[in-house]
């Protein structure tokens, strides 16, 4: 998968010192190296990453159950950030979906993220839930999120 410059592939064991500098940035409560570690040997793990002349500018990991995926971390390099790259990320991961007959994606986001909120209203997303003290280190609310991947209702 690419688009211009940037290209996505899947994670490696070696892109988890590059990661780490990104998530350390974006996250309140940044996932571990063993957190990414478990995810690339996870049997329903897919770990995929933004790649832009051989830097790393962004991350998307997903699970993959029953019909379903559920995006468990995404974040892009703060140079990249507010030029599409997380919506085209998210895009293409959702057609990868599509195309392997899941039917609906879920996500958690803070009620407190807007700018993620909207990226993902944009996307078709829409708010089915509310996780009370989802976030351990504020005590924050996680909204779920859904996007139906088929046309059926």
């Amino acid at each position: 998968m690419a688009e211009g410059d940037v290209m996505m592939r899947e994670m490696t064991t070696a892109d988890i010192d590059d990661i780490l500098e990104i998530e350390r940035v974006s996250f309140a409560a940044p996932w571990t190296r063993g957190m990414f570690e478990e995810t690339l040997s996870s049997p329903v793990g897919v770990s995929l990453v933004a790649e832009e002349r051989a830097r790393i500018v962004g991350y998307l990991i997903f699970y993959c159950a029953a019909r379903e995926i559920h995006v468990m971390n995404i974040a892009v390099h703060q140079d990249r950030r507010g030029r599409g790259l997380a919506s085209w990320m998210m895009s293409r991961v959702m057609d990868l979906a599509r195309r392997n007959s899941m039917e609906t994606c879920f996500l958690e986001v803070r009620e407190s993220n807007a700018p993620a909120r909207g990226l993902y209203e944009k996307l078709g997303f829409r708010q089915v839930g509310r996780r009370k003290g989802y976030y351990r280190e504020t005590g924050e609310d996680a909204i779920v999120m859904e996007l139906r991947l088929t046309d059926d209702t």
